[in-house]
């Protein structure tokens, strides 16, 4: 009678066990995420701004918050499509945006001074999920007809020991 042992260790059956062993280590590697945090600072005069234009659109945005101030200002703020109108007079207003798309800023007068923080999710190792997937399939593959070989290989076994005793 074999044992598991047997199977486990035919050796088609053991490298797709191993390279199944590798996809999964692989695949925890790009699942890793690391909070990011971003801050765009500067100055805008009178026109039309947007923020976040360096990060594009494919992150997962956990916080954004813009600080303006300004002496004498007028400034609208656009986010999702609902803006509002600020008179800025020597204080600060911080905001917290709710947003999944870009911030529209107009400044119709004076000068503005922000400062733009976002906090997002990043998966630095993403890129491991696709040798992952491919190295899987293969192991899955070898797995599989490595099983199916070693019951045959057991079949013929029998067969000869069945043709030893018959002799």
């Amino acid at each position: 009678m074999t044992k598991l042992r047997d199977g486990l260790t035919y050796p088609p059956i053991k490298v797709g066990f191993i390279l199944l062993f590798i996809a999964f280590v692989m695949s925890l590697g790009a699942s890793y995420n690391v909070l990011r945090e971003e801050t765009w600072t500067g100055t805008w005069k009178p026109g039309n701004y947007t923020l976040e234009g360096e990060m594009g659109g494919s992150t997962n945005v956990i916080n954004r918050t813009l600080e303006v101030s300004s002496d004498n200002a007028l400034v609208k703020i656009v986010a999702d499509g609902n803006g509002a109108s600020y008179t800025l007079t020597g204080n600060s207003k911080l905001l917290t945006l709710d947003s999944t798309s870009r911030v529209l800023i107009f400044v119709e007068s004076g000068e503005v001074t922000y400062s733009y923080t976002v906090k997002w999710v990043d998966y630095p190792y993403a890129y491991l999920s696709f040798p992952a997937l491919f190295i899987m399939i293969v192991g899955n593959v070898l797995a599989i007809r490595g099983y199916f070989s070693f019951l045959e290989s057991l079949k013929e076994n029998k067969l000869q020991q069945k043709r030893r005793k018959e002799k």
